[in-house]
């Protein structure tokens, strides 16, 4: 009886922490909780502008200009605010930002290196679900996919569903629609191609919702808790 007091007191300081990640701030506040980290495997960590990494925990509110990254065989799930969700994969750094608008809210996440899965939700008209990379914008609207950011900063984007519009930053800054089973490459010279994804990007797409996740349990005073980690072989 102890054992399942623990665990039911354990799901409702969780769930108090994700409903209060959530409420709004008051309008003159500087920052806002734009998203929420549901799930962290193995090394993940998170910073404020001007601080220092901290251990990343299930349940952190990510506020605008926090960034995120993952090391080996690590995954962090991130949840926005309106329900679509970031699988950022092992070795990813990314950026949160968001923007309140008078009717709705511009939700930017920067991807330096690395690469995420993402499952948006359709958009408002008043919203925007925009990735950032070094060298590409794409905006996304009630679409999944993969983006794969390499150290030169090329661009790989390649769409499961719905679709996107893709924007070069730099060079000749060339333009396109991806749309579902395509793929994008943004070069540093500011070219974008466009074409039909082959068989191993579809596969990494699917793939990228996949962790083979394992875990050990954990036995303390408080109770008895799992400790995930990726299987990689």
């Amino acid at each position: 009886m102890k054992k399942i007091n623990l665990i039911f007191n354990g799901i409702i300081f969780l769930s108090s922490i994700v409903f209060m990640a959530f409420l709004p701030f008051p309008s003159n506040s500087p920052s806002y909780n734009a998203a929420i980290v549901l799930k962290v495997i193995q090394d993940v960590k998170h910073k404020k502008p001007q601080k220092d990494w901290v251990v990343t925990k299930p349940a952190t509110p990510l506020e605008a200009k926090d960034q995120l990254r993952t090391g080996d065989k690590s995954v962090a799930v991130i949840r926005f605010i309106d329900g679509s969700s970031l699988r950022v994969r092992e070795n990813s750094v990314i950026t949160i930002f968001a923007d309140k608008k008078d009717r709705g809210l511009i939700k930017n996440t920067k991807i330096d290196v690395g690469k995420m899965r993402f499952d948006v939700e359709e958009q408002k008209d008043e919203d925007e679900f925009i990735i950032t990379t070094p060298t590409a914008v794409a905006t996304i609207r009630g679409t999944s996919g993969l983006v794969n950011v390499f150290e030169d900063g090329q661009t790989i984007l390649t769409v499961e569903t719905g679709t996107v519009e893709v924007r070069a930053l730099f060079g000749v800054q060339q333009s396109g629609t991806v749309e579902a089973g395509n793929s994008s490459v943004v070069t540093v010279e500011g070219t974008v191609s466009i074409t039909k994804a082959n068989e191993q990007q579809l596969n990494e797409v699917r793939n990228s919702l996949k962790t083979n996740e394992k875990f050990i349990r954990v036995q303390t005073p408080q109770g008895t808790f799992r400790i995930y980690y990726l299987d990689f072989e």
